[in-house]
């Protein structure tokens, strides 16, 4: 493929004084200097004189050095390597022979549009450059045709410059499109199968080459627009000059010669059909790479789709085992749990102090409360948030189970709907409610019969409150629980600073009410 080396890279990418960089730039500038050099010496000073036959022409167009080595610059380096040496040369050649400056500058142009035809090309095609399959060869054979014709449009400014009759016209477009054909098929097209693998070894053996980019159809549109107003600025021009001509003629005579008008009509007839077919090809050209682009535009998202499809596939495999082996960690700890608890009823059942058996069954249910809590997790789809209505009712249940003493009757309502709650604030709430239920349960209703503790939580934007009421017998008014040294309001204080949480109470004959005010962030 055509990976162009581009002069730019090379300079931000080495340093200036790199071996590379120093010995590229001589290289390049010695092959200027030499292409400048056996221009001026080949070219015949009578080369486009009235004398001139085709063959001639076509010869010299054919091993024209400027054009020959700008086209292997081009294919072998880019086209800014190619770009500088031809059309320096041409303009000299156009300035030797006469012309005004602004004239030879169009004169060298037309070599370097057929130059620009042929990077446009194979920027856009991704194919190969070497001629080492029938696809190549072909597409190499009817672009240089193509340029062939287009840098021959500056025959015809030549021709009107220097006051060329139409025969003389039509034989130096003839000549310059077949020698400059001739020159790509017969001379480039043999180097560049011979010696392009070589040199493609060597530059990626000098320095890093980059993958050509993507054509954009910004890219594509942009250089259609350039290509058609090169050729608008050749029609423009030759009609400037066949009217100087025409104007010239008439000026100078009495009566203006039949030839002199059919001669600079029949000159702007040509270079009009000739401009006409660059700018079909052009214009079939553009719709065949536009196409091109689509199509390749279309395969790429098709791959890119196929993969997307097989890594969603391997991640959605991936993430299902994450998920299974996430449960089952959450499984094996509540197992876990649920041993350490099964000791702790063993101790108490062995147990014959009571003050001991309180302590046991105290340290149970708080077992009890972690283990809730991958319960939980185990049995639902969402790891990173537990539901607090469903872990703290288990919780609830469990205590109520365990402590709820006999022959009283002690219900308990929980209200926290659509509250959910990361694990590692979770499982501290889940404690201190277990303390607080644990007090109630023991101290909160003694002598009564019966009894009610409620359960609420509520989330308002980064605010999660929690409260616990009981309406037993409420607390020793000389007591401040928050300054209790007993070992469950410890844990409760403790854990409401590793909440980030503020506790109180409050009681009062007949309700006694826990609060705790949590920010989420």
């Amino acid at each position: 493929m055509w990976n162009p080396l581009h002069l730019e890279d090379i300079l931000e990418r080495y340093e200036p004084f790199d071996i590379r960089v120093i010995g590229t730039l001589v290289l390049w500038i010695a092959c200027i200097f030499g292409c400048i050099w056996l221009t001026l010496n080949y070219l015949p000073e009578d080369w486009v004189s009235q004398s001139s036959n085709k063959s001639q022409l076509m010869q010299f167009f054919m091993l024209n050095p400027a054009m020959l080595l700008g086209l292997l610059l081009l294919f072998w380096f880019g086209f800014e390597w190619g770009f500088i040496p031809v059309f320096l040369s041409l303009f000299i050649i156009g300035f030797y022979s006469h012309l005004e400056y602004y004239w030879a500058i169009l004169f060298a142009v037309s070599f370097v549009f057929g130059l620009g035809i042929f990077a446009l090309v194979y920027q856009c095609l991704n194919i190969r450059y070497d001629l080492r399959s029938v696809a190549s060869f072909a597409v190499f054979v009817f672009t240089s045709f193509v340029a062939a014709t287009a840098s021959s449009l500056g025959s015809f400014i030549w021709s009107l410059a220097h006051d060329l009759s139409a025969a003389d016209t039509a034989t130096l477009w003839n000549g310059w499109w077949t020698g400059s054909f001739l020159q790509s098929l017969v001379i480039v097209g043999p180097l560049l199968f011979i010696l392009s693998p070589a040199i493609e070894r060597k530059k990626r053996q000098w320095f890093a080459i980059e993958s050509t980019n993507d054509v954009s159809t910004r890219w594509v549109y942009s250089a259609v627009i350039i290509t058609t107003l090169i050729i608008a600025v050749f029609i423009y021009s030759g009609d400037y000059l066949a009217k100087n001509r025409l104007a010239e003629e008439i000026a100078g005579m009495k009566s203006a010669s039949q030839d002199a008008v059919l001669t600079s009509m029949e000159s702007f007839e040509i270079i009009t059909w000739v401009s006409i077919w660059i700018i079909l090809c052009v214009g079939l050209g553009a719709v065949f790479l536009i196409g091109s682009w689509n199509k390749e535009l279309q395969r790429k998202v098709e791959e890119r789709t196929q993969d997307l499809k097989k890594a969603e596939k391997e991640v959605k495999s991936s993430l299902d085992e994450k998920v299974v082996l996430l449960k089952e960690i959450h499984h094996r700890v509540k197992n876990n749990l649920a041993v350490v608890t099964a000791l702790l009823d063993l101790q108490y059942m062995r147990a014959e102090n009571e003050e001991v058996k309180h302590i046991l069954s105290d340290a149970k249910t708080r077992v009890k409360s972690m283990a809730f809590v991958h319960e939980t997790l185990y049995q639902t789809e969402n790891f990173s948030k537990i539901d607090l209505e469903l872990y703290l009712g288990r919780v609830c249940r469990s205590i109520e189970t365990a402590l709820k003493p006999e022959r009283k009757d002690i219900s308990m309502e929980l209200k926290a709907k659509g509250v959910q709650l990361e694990m590692n604030k979770a499982i501290p709430l889940g404690l201190v409610l277990n303390e607080v239920l644990v007090n109630a349960f023991k101290h909160a209703f003694k002598g009564k019969k019966n009894g009610n503790i409620e359960i609420n939580l509520h989330q308002e934007n980064k605010t999660l409150r929690m409260m616990v009421s009981d309406d037993g017998i409420g607390l020793n008014g000389n007591i401040d629980p928050i300054e209790s040294k007993s070992l469950g309001m410890t844990l409760i204080n403790t854990l409401s600073k590793q909440l980030n949480a503020q506790v109180s109470f409050e009681s009062e004959a007949g309700k006694t009410q826990f609060s705790l005010m949590m920010n989420l962030n």
